[in-house]
């Protein structure tokens, strides 16, 4: 299994690649990661994904949130999930009509990673309250608050059908699980918004956990990259052998591939191949990884710059 995820996955980003622009080869590797599990050839899923791609180019215009180059990600996971560019156009205003008519707190990035995430959990726009009651209930206090996390949750919760109790209920018994099976308190509040959807066994969490920890040592490059909120996520499947293997191997695969991913990217693409193959892959998952990577290079260059603007600043005196 491990390994024919890892071929449709190289598959999928040489095709993704030879389509996509050139200033969109990193967007198109992570659009590729997000089509792991679509029902569709590669030919077929590649065209649907810039056809839907474009539809939401038409939809959004040019200043909406997510930006022209992450749509394609937004998009490929509307295909591999069976939903379509209106659907997410639909949940998106609905959720921004009904929170306004709510006064509730504005959404990460426009709404649109909560709507992503509400209709391809099997969700629709007609269920915008209901998505604002679960946030409430699950929401943290506004000085701990993880925002995107919590909406993403949420609209999952919410596309599944199920209650504000039974979200904080989920979401609680999750990160209580976590940190019994060892997995440090900040990392399982982070990681308890990925797998709280899944039906964990609490018994196997340390095993797991632990197995993962031995198998990531002296491998620096994908213990810093895939960090203890990872190794948690995939503590969740309760297979720590099997994860393990599938990390290392997904790893070395992805090291592989044309042009070569920075250590950081590597390690992501990694962790979601090791995730697929335990079935705990979402393809929402792509789009916060790719938000999340873009961040860390956009506040590298932002350091790097400020850096060099202290030393001109020096040298000139």
């Amino acid at each position: 299994m491990g390994h024919a995820i890892t071929a449709r996955f190289k598959a999928l980003d040489a095709a993704f690649h030879a389509r996509a622009p050139r200033g969109e080869r990193l967007h198109a590797r992570f659009a590729a990661l997000a089509a792991l599990n679509a029902p569709h050839d590669i030919e077929t899923l590649i065209e649907k994904s810039f056809e839907t791609r474009d539809q939401l180019n038409a939809g959004l215009g040019p200043w909406r949130s997510p930006s022209r180059p992450m749509r394609l990600v937004f998009a490929t996971a509307l295909v591999a999930g069976g939903r379509t560019a209106g659907q997410f156009l639909e949940a998106r205003r609905a959720l921004a009509a009904q929170g306004k008519a709510r006064g509730a707190r504005s959404l990460a990035h426009g709404g649109s990673c909560a709507a992503l995430s509400l209709v391809t959990s099997g969700g629709h726009a007609w269920q915008a309250d209901q998505f604002f009651d679960v946030l409430n209930a699950i929401a943290a206090p506004w000085w701990q608050r993880d925002a995107a996390r919590e909406e993403v949750l949420a609209a999952a919760f919410t596309g599944m059908g199920e209650t504000p109790d039974d979200a904080i209920t989920h979401l609680i018994r999750a990160r209580d699980a976590l940190v019994t099976a060892g997995v440090p308190r900040r990392h399982a509040e982070t990681a308890a918004y990925e797998v709280a959807t899944t039906r964990m066994d609490p018994a196997a969490l340390a095993g797991a956990w632990t197995t993962l920890n031995i198998a990531v040592r002296g491998r620096s490059a994908l213990r810093h990259g895939t960090g203890k909120t990872g190794l948690a996520t995939l503590a969740a499947s309760g297979n720590g052998p099997a994860m393990a293997d599938a990390l290392v191997e997904a790893f070395e695969a992805v090291g592989e591939l044309k042009p070569k991913p920075d250590t950081r990217t590597a390690a992501r693409l990694a962790l979601r191949l090791a995730q697929a193959q335990a079935g705990l892959a979402r393809p929402i998952a792509a789009a916060g990884d790719l938000a999340t990577i873009l961040a860390a290079q956009a506040a590298m260059v932002t350091a790097v710059t400020a850096g060099a603007g202290v030393v001109a600043v020096g040298a000139g005196g």
